[in-house]
């Protein structure tokens, strides 16, 4: 299976989500991040790549991919961080809708990850745990 995470810059909570998923999805689902406007070889942020490193997880080495057609093309499924992102992503690509989540919805939690661009470590840590809760909740639900 191919899950693909989006958030919109790519620099901060759908790498995050990545490096968390590696922890709880079985080793033969293939896992993939990318932003609606990420800018192509941005670094992870600062505060993200420490936040997951507190964590065991390293994603310094991570770099910012902007999402194509190819990438939503060929994901079993596609969990984005909220749902205005899920909106965007469907009017885009109406035709792959049904693979198009939430990642809050995904999980039965109902609930979003807001951006923590510039926030604080703190800011960080606290969507890490988020993320991580959801994750841990999603994968529990669907496999």
């Amino acid at each position: 299976m191919k899950i693909l995470f989006v958030c919109t810059g790519n620099t901060c909570r759908s790498p995050m989500a990545l490096g968390l998923a590696r922890l709880y999805f079985p080793v033969e689902h293939e896992l993939a991040s990318a932003g609606i406007h990420a800018y192509t070889g941005d670094a992870v942020s600062r505060h993200a790549s420490e936040a997951l490193k507190e964590k065991g997880i390293d994603i310094s080495r991570h770099r910012a991919t902007q999402l194509i057609r190819d990438s939503v093309e060929h994901a079993d499924l596609i969990l984005t961080m909220t749902h205005a992102q899920q909106d965007l992503l469907t009017e885009a690509y109406p035709e792959f809708q049904d693979k198009i989540k939430q990642i809050g919805d995904w999980a039965g939690l109902r609930k979003e990850i807001t951006d923590p661009w510039q926030g604080s470590l703190a800011t960080y840590r606290q969507c890490a745990a988020d993320i991580e809760e959801i994750i841990k909740a999603g994968v529990t639900r669907s496999l």
